[in-house]
């Protein structure tokens, strides 16, 4: 049987006596992971077999494990790992990747390559994402190990300085733009986004790296590189305001983009900075953009 490890911790020395729940509140758990824990939960003390109602001592080691609510099927993935601990793993995901799976696509999403990822290093965790990207959007994606470090992230309302790099169609007429536009569904379409007064506050910083001209079958095109950062994670807020601008991504055709010269939207996940929910270090990782993006501005 298949479980996945919630909880693993030595209990403090300065305890002499104390329940199991009480244990466990202290861990930035949410109520209903508790209520899984003490109905299903599989539970051990230094290595011997425990209940709920087990009492525990200062140095005792204190396992929780769960049978996942969902499984997903295992398929080998060549992982860009950025960072991992224990309670983390942080990954340079490929464009073309799904998140996990769908009700039409079960096999080679990152979900299925990091358990297939877990199985091979013999770590017994499962796959809770604390931010996801689009399948064609490449880049940083943060996985916690646990449903526990997951809520942690939630617990103590982390904020993530976070980065793009993205390639746009034109030159942009200036090196600064600040975007406050908000952001909504676009009538009719459940996948669309737009900039409307009736949508939610969206906040995008926009600053130009460097231009490169490419001429295709006579035709010359203008690729600017630009770095967005985000204040705000609507879905497709880059995308979307980028388009707004008139400077639509490379390879976007939902919002205006063109295909010639790349065959996914030019957008990759390239800087991410936060405090550690369980260590609070502060994390400053990065992943390089990838070579399809890199060939629009090659001269």
């Amino acid at each position: 049987m298949k479980t996945a490890t919630i909880i693993d911790l030595i209990v403090d020395s300065n305890v002499h006596t104390q329940s199991m729940n009480h244990i466990i509140k202290q861990q930035h758990i949410s109520q209903r992971m508790r209520r899984r824990l003490r109905n299903d939960g599989i539970i051990t003390v230094n290595d011997e077999p425990a209940s709920w109602n087990t009492l525990v001592h200062g140095g005792d080691h204190l396992v929780m494990k769960l049978t996942p609510e969902q499984e997903f099927s295992l398929s080998p993935m060549d992982l860009d790992i950025v960072y991992e601990d224990e309670y983390i793993v942080v990954i340079n995901k490929e464009a073309g990747i799904l998140m996990h799976p769908t009700s039409t696509v079960r096999d080679h999403t990152l979900a299925n390559g990091v358990l297939h990822y877990y199985q091979e290093t013999n770590q017994h965790y499962d796959f809770h994402p604390v931010h996801r990207l689009d399948k064609d959007t490449s880049g940083i994606v943060i996985i916690a190990k646990t449903s526990v470090v997951q809520h942690a992230f939630d617990k103590k309302r982390t904020h993530f300085h976070k980065n793009y790099d993205a390639i746009v169609e034109g030159q942009l007429p200036t090196n600064h733009i600040s975007v406050q536009w908000p952001i909504g569904r676009k009538p009719g379409s459940i996948i669309e986004r737009c900039c409307t007064n009736e949508g939610k506050p969206a906040h995008t910083d926009i600053t130009v790296i460097e231009s490169n001209t490419i001429v295709k079958n006579k035709m010359e095109q203008c690729f600017t590189h630009v770095q967005c950062l985000l204040h705000t994670g609507r879905t497709h807020q880059i995308r979307v305001h980028l388009s707004q601008l008139g400077y639509p991504l490379a390879g976007d055709d939902l919002y205006g983009g063109h295909l010639e010269y790349i065959q996914r939207q030019a957008l990759h996940a390239s800087r991410v900075s936060f405090y550690h929910p369980v260590t609070d270090e502060w994390l400053e990782l990065q992943a390089s953009i990838p070579s399809d993006m890199k060939a629009l501005l090659a001269n």
